[in-house]
């Protein structure tokens, strides 16, 4: 047996899948012992793995309390198959599996938590076998049947959509229908290609119970809807949204979608390749979804992706997104595969979006500071709030203006400020924005304005340093900002009706520092200033 079958077969069937038998060869050649001998091969593998989760958790930018793929390069880690159930939260997330060919294949891992944010491995929720139909696990999702049992719909690739079924209450097992795929691929289609005959969609699945019957999104551009008795059989009935007020632009298409009620009305969640996360609010009407709002989650320069939702026993809706990479994952890092905070969903009085971190979160935060309230006389004044000094916290503002500068906090800041990421608003444009020009040296950072696929607009720059989202105060509105760092990582709730998701990639050890900031004419005044540090929940 050659020693990269050896050492695929062990990982294949050991607590530590989901590592990546690349990453560990390459560890194991560097031990002063030289290559790996099959008789030392299993002590070599367990030295490997030690000494690549040591490298990993040394890494000055890989995050500590987002949830992180345990090892190797997770790209794509779409989260899904998410799912609350007998007092813990499952969640899936695609993860690259390397078969005893050397193939890479698409699984999904598989994580629990009782509190969101304190997960443990479990086995692979899915993976692929010689028996089955597809070659690789794709997006997907969780639901129960009419009897209250877990299933999980995905994409099998070269298959179609498919489906499992639990096979015990842990959710270890799932048993594949033997009818897999229960909505074939169109041989030689494509997401694009499938416009003109939309009753062959198969992609990017979710299916949702509604009253006795079972329906399936099927992804594309436009996106399809299928209904079903038994999960077997699935009859078309045309597209799923009504496509004359589709809201976004004609180069999108609509994938990894999820649809739910919440309050009196239905959402739809679901991203585009090129501009990532976006949500509907409408109604669901004679087999048809009818949009009357539409909003984005992710705004050029952004890379808040592949959105997965689930509802738990407070009845809260919750969801999650992949964030993307913004350098080379591979050859840099090393790793990839981070998720977003856990977000809840609800709408308002006036059906508007609210979006907040759940109460959870409190039990990370440790070491509480505040400060004293503070006013901004404007013209560029930077206060520095040097006891809120960190990369691993989360930091509270409430700012009242009446001016017409922006302002905001400085965060990531080297001491001679050449390193800084700036969080700001503005309140002309009324928009939050995040400028990552200078947060690494030696400054003038872009990224690419799309996620991504670039079909965008030619009026649109191909790459750009800062992400700008949306937010018009209300008149003598106050701007609340909830902002969590951890390390590459920044977060930022605005008066909980959005989240701007941003990476950035500090080069300095002493990039830390927290500073206050206005610019133009007119006060400022900030109060309600806190700040914990966040306790690491990655160990794993």
């Amino acid at each position: 047996m050659s020693r990269r079958k050896f050492l695929q077969n062990i990982t294949a069937t050991s607590i530590l899948a989901p590592l990546s038998v690349d990453h560990l060869l390459n560890q194991a050649e560097d031990k002063e012992t030289g290559p790996l001998k099959t008789g030392n091969g299993q002590q070599a593998l367990e030295n490997a793995a030690r000494n690549l989760r040591a490298k990993l958790f040394n890494d000055p930018l890989r995050p500590t309390y987002h949830f992180v793929s345990p090892e190797g390069d997770a790209y794509p880690f779409d989260p899904n198959g998410a799912i609350f159930w007998k007092g813990k939260y499952h969640l899936g997330y695609i993860y690259q599996h390397n078969d005893a060919n050397g193939k890479r294949i698409h699984w999904w891992g598989h994580v629990i938590s009782h509190d969101l944010f304190h997960w443990s491995s479990l086995p692979p929720m899915l993976t692929v076998e010689e028996k089955d139909p597809e070659t690789g696990i794709f997006s997907g999702g969780a639901f129960l049947s009419r009897e209250g049992v877990p299933h999980i719909v995905y994409h099998g690739t070269e298959a179609g959509n498919c489906i499992a079924k639990a096979a015990d209450d842990d959710l270890i097992r799932w048993e594949k229908f033997e009818t897999n795929p229960v909505l074939p691929i169109k041989k030689g289609g494509s997401l694009t290609e499938r416009k003109d005959d939309n009753s062959s969609n198969a992609w990017d699945p979710h299916i949702w119970l509604e009253g006795d019957t079972y329906y399936q999104i099927s992804g594309g551009n436009p996106a399809a809807l299928f209904k079903s008795q038994n999960l077997k059989d699935w009859q078309y009935t045309g597209t799923f949204m009504d496509e004359t007020k589709r809201m976004r632009n004609d180069t999108e298409d609509w994938s990894c979608p999820d649809f739910f009620k919440l309050g009196k009305k239905y959402v739809a969640v679901a991203i585009s390749h090129n501009l990532g996360t976006q949500y509907y609010i409408g109604d669901f009407v004679n087999e048809r979804f009818v949009p009357e709002k539409h909003e984005r989650m992710n705004w050029y320069g952004g890379t808040f992706f592949a959105p997965e939702t689930l509802i738990d026993d407070k009845g809260r809706r919750i969801l999650w997104g992949w964030v993307l990479e913004r350098r080379d994952y591979k050859d840099v890092q090393g790793w990839s595969g981070t998720m977003s905070l856990p977000r809840v969903l609800t709408l308002s009085e006036q059906g508007n979006m609210v979006i907040s971190p759940p109460d959870e979160v409190k039990l990370l935060r440790y070491n509480p500071k505040t400060a004293d309230k503070i006013t901004l006389a404007g013209n560029g004044k930077v206060v520095p709030v040097r006891e809120f000094a960190g990369n691993t916290i989360e930091l509270h503002g409430t700012f009242s203006s009446k001016g017409t500068g922006a302002f905001g906090f400085k965060v990531l800041c080297s001491p001679d400020g050449k390193e800084e990421t700036i969080i700001k608003y503005d309140p002309v444009k009324k928009e939050i924005i995040i400028d990552y020009v200078n947060s690494a040296s030696p400054g003038n950072v872009k990224f690419p304005s799309y996620c991504m696929m670039g079909y965008l607009d030619k009026s649109v720059p191909e790459y750009v340093s800062e992400q700008r989202a949306p937010l018009a105060l209300k008149p003598g509105e106050d701007l609340k900002l909830e902002i969590f760092i951890d390390k590459s990582i920044i977060e930022v709730f605005a008066n909980r009706r959005l989240c701007v998701t941003q990476r950035v990639y500090p080069t300095r050890s002493d990039s830390t520092g927290v500073s206050l900031y206005s610019e133009g004419s007119g006060v400022v005044k900030v109060s309600e200033l806190r700040c914990w540090d966040m306790a690491k929940t990655n160990f794993v």
